[in-house]
């Protein structure tokens, strides 16, 4: 945080040099627009630092394979629609989906994982 703090400092004080070196015409713009990013600077580095994410966190968010990996399909009613390996993703509705190829017709979909 000490690093962004200071980073930030130094920004503050090159939009205050911009701010000075525009133009009599348009002078009161310059230094308003400055003083507004002045404050917003000064707003960000009051914020208390994020947390960091720990491994804990990261196991709960990854998304879990499906409990059954291979089920019926609705195509040729074999037991063979596979779950393709690293294919989750969230749907329309929030919840996870898999995406599943059958070995004996070709057939490919997703299917919520449960």
């Amino acid at each position: 945080m000490a690093d962004t703090t200071s980073r930030l400092t130094s920004l503050k004080a090159r939009i205050t040099q911009l701010a000075d070196m525009a133009g009599s015409d348009r002078e009161g713009e310059a230094r308003g627009l400055a003083a507004e990013l002045s404050t917003e600077l000064d707003r960000l580095m009051a914020e208390p630092p994020a947390r960091p994410v720990s491994a804990a966190d990261q196991q709960r968010q990854a998304p879990r394979a499906p409990r059954d990996e291979v089920e019926r399909c609705p195509v040729c009613s074999l037991r063979s629609f596979n779950f393709q390996k690293g294919s989750i993703r969230e749907s329309a509705d929030g919840s996870l989906e898999a995406f599943y190829r059958c070995g004996s017709c070709a057939h490919e979909g997703w299917r919520e994982i449960k």
